[in-house]
């Protein structure tokens, strides 16, 4: 048996190991004062080209030439995970080469690119990073995500009668119905980003998937009732890369209970 033969056995075993034991649905992985950060989820259509990265906060132990010791894993919902690649960019036996794995070249950065995205492609995806002293760290893992692009339709309520006698403005602006996840809402009022002040306090929730397959989104915006009163008009605004942006506007006069 070659020493690289045996390099490959001593990967796999150990994988099959530790890999219960290590695995997590967060974006992030920790073991011996390693982080392993994985994007939590990767919206593509069917036939695209999607990236997944994996980013160490601490070197990769070397391998060879531009390679280290990262390797891919795939998991099915329900199954166990499978091997896609190992030391960046090896493809394991059997394993499509419509998939293929890259690095910076800084043992930090890896990426796992699928081509012609298929319906099997579904599940999520997991570097693994090998260090020296038997360090061994998952990341998080980035669930691949299937549909086709959907503009949100955008609602903006204004604060309530209730909570303008208390000297509060709440305003929320509800995203229905969108996709891919990664859809973002801002603020604006009178035209200007509401963080120009730094008495507006703006929160979002992460999207959340509907049984149609769509994504909701929501963002608040709170300011002193004065500021409130003072306000012409506010608008919320829903971004994504590759979409075209859409907002909604809301004017205080409107508001009966302004």
């Amino acid at each position: 048996m070659t020493t690289e033969d045996t390099e490959i056995l001593l990967i796999t075993n150990m994988t099959f190991i530790f890999i219960w034991t290590l695995l997590c649905f967060t974006q992030e992985s920790v073991g011996q004062n390693v982080v392993v950060t994985q994007s939590a989820v990767k919206s593509v259509q069917l036939s695209q080209t999607v990236s997944i990265d994996c980013k160490v906060s601490r070197q990769v132990a070397h391998y060879s030439g531009s390679n280290y010791y990262l390797a891919w894993y795939h998991q099915k919902t329900g199954e166990a995970p499978k091997r896609l690649i190992d030391r960046t960019s090896y493809r394991y036996s059997g394993i499509s080469s419509r998939l293929s794995g890259s690095g910076a070249g800084n043992g930090l950065d890896f990426t796992l690119t699928i081509s012609g995205v298929q319906a099997e492609d579904s599940g999520v995806y997991y570097c693994q990073s090998y260090h020296s002293s038997n360090v061994w760290t998952f990341g998080g893992g980035t669930r691949l995500e299937f549909g086709r692009d959907v503009r949100p339709s955008l609602t903006v309520l204004p604060p309530s009668r209730e909570e303008l006698q208390q000297g509060k403005a709440t305003l929320m602006c509800l995203a229905n119905k969108g996709f891919p996840s990664d859809w973002s809402l801002s603020w604006k009022v009178d035209g200007s980003s509401s963080s120009s002040s730094s008495s507006w306090e703006e929160s979002r929730s992460p999207g959340v998937l509907q049984e149609d397959g769509l994504y909701s989104w929501s963002s608040t915006l709170r300011l002193p009732a004065d500021q409130w009163r003072k306000v012409g008009s506010v608008s919320c605004e829903a971004t994504q890369g590759s979409q075209t942006p859409l907002s909604e506007t809301l004017r205080r006069d409107q508001c009966s209970q302004s």
